[in-house]
């Protein structure tokens, strides 16, 4: 920031979620170009000065945090040695200062559409604020499946069911399958079942979240890389507040005929719609009065609900 701007605590972000490849991508638009960080040298010095030009390179993400990035749009670096003693320092740039920068540009030049989610367009920026929920279909099935993980240890642990053996007096007789086995055969069954669900509904590497803003108001439907995540668990960003700012790809106002699917690329949604009636109805007989607390599988987000390619996720 510069002397005569105010610095403002809506100026510094906090980033859980960053595409470093879209930021990277808009900000040497912006700028023309990348240039290496000039250095800030001080003292005098006279003698040889020598000029060169080089290319700028940008380091891929999750190597390197920092670079030596300028945004001037010219490609050069300036040396000069002489005979006195002279001290330089490079100014380096990092993802989080890079998002800021790009923030900025787009407030200042009224890019990024600040008014109601109702009057959002396709293509526009805009920065969304709302609580961020999981997947709402395969949240339900991946804690089922913790929560039948937890059942077979219990099961493994009970000593009580005879695995067969030899009686009394000689002879011998085949192992029958004790109930505890038969029990933990089913959890296993289950559990492979529901993991295969939902690696189906969530592609390897990505992550479907929701941002709600409640009260009746819009949803937005998010899918992240988790390569971009500052914490792959996403425990410090489900059921919190943040903001996203990305550009809108759908827009479904209120009264639209159509949700937002959550099963459409996924092998699951070629099934009869009578399965997946099925599979929503056992999770809710399980989480009833007495029963297990697992929210019931939904399988669409209802409008008025926005799709956003999000660039990044912040405080």
């Amino acid at each position: 920031m510069t002397d005569d701007i105010p610095l403002e605590a809506d100026d510094l972000l906090i980033s859980v979620y960053l595409d470093t490849s879209a930021l990277l991508d808009m900000l040497a638009t912006i700028e023309d170009g990348f240039t290496l960080v000039e250095r800030v040298t001080s003292g005098q010095s006279s003698g040889l000065s020598s000029e060169r030009s080089v290319a700028g390179e940008i380091s891929s993400p999750g190597i390197l945090n920092f670079f030596k990035v300028g945004l001037s749009g010219k490609l050069g670096r300036t040396k000069t040695e002489g005979a006195n003693e002279s001290s330089e320092a490079e100014l380096t740039h990092t993802y989080g200062s890079l998002l800021n920068r790009l923030r900025r540009y787009l407030v200042a030049d009224n890019l990024v559409d600040s008014g109601s989610p109702s009057t959002y367009e396709v293509g526009s920026f805009v920065e969304f604020t709302g609580v961020v929920r999981p997947n709402p279909f395969t949240a339900s099935f991946q804690q089922l499946q913790r929560m039948l993980g937890f059942y077979e240890i219990v099961l493994g642990m009970d000593g009580k069911h005879p695995t067969g053996g030899t009686p009394k007096g000689g002879g011998s007789r085949a192992q029958r399958p004790s109930p505890g086995n038969a029990q933990q055969r089913e959890m296993k069954a289950m559990t492979d079942f529901f993991e295969q669900l939902t690696r189906d509904v969530e592609r390897e590497g990505t992550s479907t979240v929701v941002f709600e803003q409640g009260d009746g108001g819009y949803s937005a439907v998010l899918t992240l890389f988790d390569a971009f995540l500052r914490d792959r668990s996403m425990s410090e960003l489900l059921n919190r507040e943040f903001r996203v700012l990305g550009k809108v790809a759908r827009h479904l106002p209120s009264g639209s005929p159509e949700g937002v699917d959550l099963l459409a690329s996924s092998g699951i949604a070629g099934f009869p719609e009578g399965i997946l009636e099925r599979l929503t109805e056992a999770v809710r007989s399980m989480s009833g009065p007495g029963g297990a607390r697992v929210a019931v599988p939904r399988a669409s987000i209802d409008p008025p609900v926005i799709e956003i390619v999000p660039i990044s996720i912040y405080l």
